[in-house]
């Protein structure tokens, strides 16, 4: 039926919307939701990360810029708190937390400037119908920003868009190729690997990041690789007198990836194992052996060590 709303709709006061601009109150509204179910907590607050990406893919309505810029004014604002609780020291994806005694002065005090309504699909509860209505028709002036006693009623401005927007995502990346974002973790390896192979060789020519953003994405989704271990295969790849002639593509990371895990085993396995004659058996050296870089105190007496090391081979053999 047309007229009801059978998706879970994103909601905001209008009494907040009023003070801080109604794009704001929406994303400050999201993410005090997100917040409230954050398994991610620091410093004892509780944070949320995504990239600018995963921000445009939570409000499809708007654009990309348009998110980075109400983003950006809720930072300035303070009225979001950034953090940087990143396992990877290159991830550069912001955390978020909501400021609340900053959000409540700024209600109670003066109003921060209206944002302009230049977005699409703009609807009270009570009109649904306006999904199918153009652009231009979604301009709102003023004075519909006011409060009224049936606003204080806080009775909510909805955007009809589902919290869950898979459906819509899932069908975007069946109709274009994935775009990663500079600040996401497939972008940020890929650039690693590109700035390492600069240092031994300035005249690489750049590749596609995307391209090898998406192959990062791969080892990580369907190899099972995580990015600490990812970062660790670039890490010692590139400072392999073999392989980092041979590596200078994340596709060739990921096609040598198991080929690399041995060989570093293999190598760490050699480092660690105790030192053995042919024979088998394990080197047992003499007390003086560690002293004869000394110089004797007690004696000028040259020492045969060819003549003692016989000696205790004897011994062994006997």
């Amino acid at each position: 039926m047309n007229l009801l709303i059978n998706e879970p709709p994103l909601q905001v006061l209008p009494t907040l919307a009023t003070k801080i601009g109604l794009n704001n109150a929406i994303v400050v509204q999201q993410v005090h939701y997100w917040l409230r179910i954050s398994n991610n907590i620091r410093d004892g607050q509780a944070w949320v990360y995504k990239s600018i990406d995963e921000w445009a893919e939570q409000f499809p309505f708007y654009s990309k810029r348009t998110v980075q810029r109400i983003i950006a004014e809720l930072e300035s604002k303070e009225i979001l708190v950034v953090g940087n609780f990143n396992k990877l020291k290159f991830d550069r994806t912001k955390w978020y937390r909501i400021d609340y005694e900053k959000l409540e002065n700024l209600c109670n005090g003066a109003l921060l400037q209206n944002d302009i309504i230049e977005d699409d699909n703009l609807s009270l509860r009570n009109a649904p119908n306006c999904l199918n209505e153009s652009r231009q028709n979604d301009v709102m002036d003023n004075d519909k920003m006011a409060v009224s006693e049936h606003d204080k009623m806080a009775v909510p401005i909805t955007r009809e868009y589902t919290e869950n927007t898979t459906e819509n995502t899932t069908e975007k990346k069946k109709s274009r190729k994935q775009v990663y974002d500079e600040s996401s973790v497939h972008y940020q390896l890929a650039k690693s690997l590109y700035e390492k192979i600069l240092v031994d060789d300035p005249s690489f020519k750049e590749p596609n990041l995307q391209t090898w953003s998406d192959h990062i994405r791969l080892m990580m989704e369907r190899d099972g690789r995580t990015a600490e271990q990812i970062e660790y295969l670039i890490e010692w790849s590139q400072n392999h007198t073999f392989w980092n002639s041979h590596i200078l593509s994340t596709k060739k990371l990921r096609e040598k990836a198991t080929t690399l895990i041995k060989q570093i085993k293999a190598e760490n396995e050699k480092k660690s194992a105790p030192k053995k004659y042919n024979n088998g058996r394990t080197e047992i050296l003499p007390e003086w052996f560690n002293k004869r870089d000394q110089p004797n105190s007690q004696s000028d007496e040259v020492i045969d060590f060819e003549a003692e090391r016989q000696k205790i081979l004897a011994k062994l053999e006997g």
